[in-house]
């Protein structure tokens, strides 16, 4: 096991849930939950169509980089949302189930442990930032 394990931190939602584990609201309010932030709304119907039309696609495992026509629309995309210059779906994306994987995987791949570094992370933060960082040495 990584022996960094140990300096990890607990997250804040589970630090906000042992807070909140004896509370009550009062029923004259309405309840605002303060969770992980969960979807709380019934998916885009548009997406369900697409899901079930192309719910046989599905049956198998994508290619760990995905396909190429989801890579350069995303690449095509993030182009010009971000007014970037062209970018090289090839070299430049990675479809991920989620940020954090993602986030987690890309400091561990480039966080050299034997060359002392220094990571610059935003406050707040998500927890990943500092546990992939810890990890990473």
């Amino acid at each position: 096991m990584n022996a960094d394990l140990d300096a990890l931190h607990p997250y804040p939602f589970e630090k906000l849930a042992a807070l909140k584990a004896d509370l009550t609201p009062p029923a004259d309010l309405t309840h605002i939950p303060l969770t992980i932030g969960e979807p709380q709304h019934a998916p885009y119907p548009a997406a369900l169509e697409a899901m079930v039309a192309h719910q046989l696609e599905m049956a198998r495992y994508p290619a760990t980089n995905g396909l190429p026509a989801l890579r350069q629309t995303i690449a095509n995309w993030a182009s010009q949302r971000f007014q970037l210059r062209e970018l090289d779906s090839e070299r430049h994306v990675v479809p991920v189930n989620g940020t954090r994987e993602a986030i987690f995987a890309f400091v561990q791949a480039a966080l050299d442990r034997s060359r002392p570094a220094k990571v610059a992370v935003p406050n707040p933060f998500y927890q990943i930032y500092e546990g992939a960082t810890l990890l990473a040495g």
